[in-house]
């Protein structure tokens, strides 16, 4: 017989591999486990054992670095696939789901699958097929890619310094930034947002504020890093920035070297300007946060929505007026249209809008106009690379980004498993029990738990749906070329956004909310307090049927669970207001203790001061991860729970061959290897383990914080692995939030 051990009063059963082995052998023979030894379940449970393994650094002490133990020799073993180049276990799933869609890709269909489809699916899969084969066989150098480019510009008044470009001496910048966002949907120097209408509670509103796209990465691009950090305007950053500016001109035009130098010192100095703009009102917000119990961002948002004088709603021409008419806004967005809008416009960065009219009228329309069709023409130049080797990965990951709704349809129809959402389903369930539990936290009010448990009990798990993907109106023609019908697919995005306009319903607008694709690896929370999963989570070698359901709940469990928790922080209860209603003082107070806990834990972390980190999104992240991992296992907990101790069969497969370890054990070991991660062999030479011993810090990454974060606050750990109080993963000080 199998020797159960009981932990806290028999709160869970664990078992060890000895005691698995000696089962094994005493029931092997018995009919009722002929099952459980079947050659695929016994391949499948060999193969993550020896996985498993082979990533440990058993040399290493959990109870000091339980990253270095889980992880510590995984990136010897992923040489090939990562190149390299920085990777981690998520990227590499990633990247065998862009495998699998590439053979979808080119596979041809069978006569049988083609009578199956309806005529509808079978155009849409036609047109991405037409889209992927031109991807492939365009050459990353080839004359049309220059003659692409030059059209775009002849189409959009052209600049001064490239020939025959069409360039206009009377044409006005701001016309050009419309139709660049009408037929590309490009958000430059203006952001352009099409979303519900919460003071209306029906219908979508047009939202101006920062744009999305800038030529320096938004980590450095905005007021706080562009003030504090000098070397980002005088630098190497700065130099490398414009270098890679008339590169690009010279490799688009041929332009001379010295005009593209100074066309490029043009425009960077003029973005870097930008960016002292970009951010303020979010920094605030932030600050606002740490120093009052009005909520987060988005509850300020909310606010601002249902209050005019707090977020502005204004018409066109009030916007205009109010920007001295520097910038016309009703010339603008009008002109996007191609009709007159009449109903208020919502402006989410009221503070940037104003610093642009003043940068603008500071700038001439040569550094305005050169500015917008650069950065235009750096997003439409997306050429497949020239290795033939890597150019179809390439040309799947464009169209993952371009057409993703026909690509996860095509995705879902050959990945989805009735076996594989049933052992979803069931461990959501067991997931919305155990956060169920977590509610008690004591920072909640009585009020808000309750309110907290509605709202938990309405939430259920769903896949994208597809039934409606439209691409009737996506035309290529014969003779077009990739990049014709790049320039195609681009408009037909635009327009299809600039439709949402037209939506009459809060319903409507939720399913353009609802953006997760099936061939994504991750949960998401979507519309009609729905958790949208996508297939790729459900793929090996992240999961597998036959997997002890201790993996199970380490990936899935604690996957949904972080997705879900999001609904349930300051800034995601907030987020409908006609279904919730605010948190009482006493809870907001709760709240901003136990996030600054998180806050100050990550930032002494990563820098050992306080007061470093001030990334809400990030905080969120943070906060999200560490709760999720103990709502997952108190999941698995409670599912070992319900199982019939005599049921032997299923005992005895939650442990593996070869691995001495418990099912509990397992859990956490399968949580981080989930997150394991290498960096680029450059950098990893540059820390030698001299530098690495004198400066302990040099590790401490984002990376290891979602290993060694969320691990080091869960007091499960330390008594799995006998982690003595005080040891780094069994801090005495935890921060708990759910």
């Amino acid at each position: 017989m199998l020797a159960l051990s009981y932990c806290n009063a028999a709160r869970y059963t664990k078992m060890n591999q000895n005691q698995n082995r000696g089962a094994a052998a005493n029931y092997a023979q018995q009919p009722q486990l002929q099952a459980a030894n079947s050659a695929e379940l016994q391949k499948v449970r060999s193969s993550i054992s020896r996985d498993m393994l082979k990533y440990m650094n058993l040399s290493a002490d959990p109870c000091e670095d339980f990253y270095e133990y889980a992880c510590g020799n995984w990136a010897q073993h992923h040489l090939r696939q990562l190149r390299g180049a920085y990777g981690s276990a998520q990227t590499l799933m990633e990247e065998r789901i862009t495998e699998q869609l590439q053979k979808m890709l080119t596979t041809p269909l069978t006569a049988l699958q083609t009578r199956e489809q309806s005529n509808d699916y079978a155009l849409n899969v036609r047109k991405v097929r037409s889209f992927y084969e031109s991807c492939v066989q365009i050459e990353a150098n080839a004359a049309e890619r220059a003659a692409y480019l030059r059209q775009v510009l002849r189409k959009h008044g052209g600049l001064r310094i490239v020939e025959n470009s069409n360039w206009q001496t009377d044409n006005h910048w701001l016309q050009m930034l419309a139709a660049l966002r009408r037929n590309y949907g490009l958000d430059i120097l203006v952001g352009f947002d099409v979303q519900l209408n919460l003071q209306q509670l029906r219908g979508n509103s047009i939202y101006l504020g920062e744009p999305k796209l800038t030529i320096i990465p938004k980590e450095q691009c905005n007021a706080q890093a562009a003030t504090r950090d000098a070397n980002v305007r005088n630098g190497e950053f700065y130099t490398q920035q414009q270098q890679q500016v008339a590169d690009n001109m010279m490799a688009w035009f041929d332009i001379e070297s010295g005009e593209a130098a100074r066309f490029a010192g043009d425009i960077i100095r003029f973005e870097f300007e930008l960016c002292k703009r970009m951010g303020v009102e979010e920094e605030q917000q932030q600050d606002e946060q740490q120093t009052t119990s009005r909520g987060s961002r988005m509850g300020q948002q909310r606010l601002r929505q249902q209050q005019p004088t707090l977020y502005p709603r204004v018409t066109l021409v009030e916007l205009t007026a109010k920007m001295n008419r520097t910038l016309d806004f009703k010339l603008y967005v009008e002109s996007i249209l191609e009709y007159q809008h009449l109903e208020y416009v919502y402006l989410t960065s009221t503070r940037y809008l104003l610093e642009l009219a003043r940068l603008v009228r500071a700038n001439n329309r040569y550094t305005l106009s050169g500015y917008i069709l650069y950065l235009a023409l750096r997003e439409l130049d997306q050429p497949p690379l020239a290795a033939p080797l890597y150019r179809p990965r390439q040309c799947v990951q464009q169209l993952q980004r371009l057409l993703p709704q026909v690509l996860g349809d095509m995705y879902q129809r050959q990945m989805q498993r009735d076996a594989s959402q049933d052992d979803m389903d069931q461990i959501f369930i067991d997931v919305v029990k155990a956060f169920d539990q977590q509610l008690k936290a004591p920072w909640l009010s009585d009020m808000d738990q309750r309110a907290a448990r509605q709202k938990l009990a309405q939430y259920h798990t769903q896949f994208p749906d597809y039934q409606s993907v439209d691409l009737s109106n996506l035309k290529f023609q014969n003779q077009d070329d990739y990049w014709h019908k790049l320039d195609t697919v681009l408009a037909f995005n635009a327009r299809q956004q600039l439709e949402q306009l037209r939506g009459n319903s809060i319903a409507a607008t939720d399913a353009a909310a609802d953006t997760l694709a099936a061939f994504e690896v991750r949960a998401a929370l979507g519309s009609q307090h729905a958790l949208l999963v996508g297939w790729g989570l459900l793929q090996a070698p992240f999961y597998n049927y036959y997997y002890p359901k201790a993996l199970k709940y380490a990936l899935l469990a604690q996957r949904l669970a972080a997705a879900l928790i999001l609904a349930f922080d300051n800034e995601g209860w907030n987020r409908n207001p006609q279904t919730t209603s605010p948190w009482s003082e006493f809870t907001l107070a709760g709240w901003r203790n136990a996030s600054e806990c998180q806050r100050a834990a990550y930032s002494n972390y990563l820098s050992n001061n306080p007061d470093d980190f001030n990334n809400a999104t990030r905080l969120r992240e943070v906060i999200a991860e560490s709760s999720a991992l103990t709502v997952a296992f108190n999941a698995y907990l409670a599912w070992l729970e319900l199982t019939d101790h005599k049921t032997m069969q299923q005992l005895v497969k939650e442990t593996l061959p070869e691995l001495n370890f418990t099912n509990t054990q397992l859990f956490f070991i399968y949580f981080a290897q989930t997150r394991c991660w290498a960096q680029p062999e450059a950098a990893e030479q540059q820390q030698l383990p001299e530098l690495a011993s004198a400066m302990p810090l040099l590790k401490h990454t984002p990376e290891r914080w979602n290993v060694n974060g969320p691990l080091s606050n869960t007091p499960e750990l330390g008594r799995e692995f006998n982690c003595a109080l005080g040891s780094a993963m069994n801090s005495g000080d935890k921060c708990v939030v759910y």
